[in-house]
């Protein structure tokens, strides 16, 4: 995995595993906005989808630090292994379907961007899910994919 955008998506995915206290609000709504722009334009990355995902990275401090050494090892490791990567499949099984009216309402997930790369489309996933930090906690390979990249990329 050479590719700047899947490397810090991943990172993210991992970093609000890993957060003591899930994300506010405003941080999800974010997160979904980042979500539908990757889905409709994941080229506009560079442009403008980065600066807004570093936006949310940046003002919570927690995250930042989470994030940010999350990602410096992953610039370490030269290939992530397909098999530590849910498929969307497999995150669809742990989005919770009973929802709140209050709540955002759950992403039916569209499979039909197979042009979008793996990390970016369960990224897309996560993102729009109501509880993101619940969602990549509770699969199991996000678990198994932080030790693997907290081992160095060996196994």
């Amino acid at each position: 995995m050479n590719d700047s955008m899947e490397k810090s998506l991943l990172a993210m995915l991992l970093a609000i595993r890993e957060l003591d206290n899930p994300l506010n609000s405003k941080e999800k709504d974010k997160l979904s906005i980042i979500a539908e722009q990757l889905s409709l334009t994941p080229a506009a990355w560079n442009t403008h989808i980065e600066a807004n995902l570093m936006e949310i990275i940046d003002r919570n401090s927690s995250l930042n630090i989470i994030f940010q050494g999350i990602k410096s090892q992953i610039e370490n490791i030269p290939e992530i292994p397909q098999n530590l990567i849910p498929s969307t499949e497999e995150l669809a099984q742990v989005i919770p379907t009973k929802v709140k009216p209050s709540i955002r309402p759950i992403p039916k997930f569209d499979d039909s961007n197979k042009d979008i790369p793996g990390i970016t489309n369960i990224s897309i996933q996560v993102f729009l899910s109501p509880e993101p930090s619940q969602t990549v906690q509770k699969n199991k390979k996000f678990e198994k994919l932080l030790n693997f990249i907290r081992r160095g990329g060996r196994k």
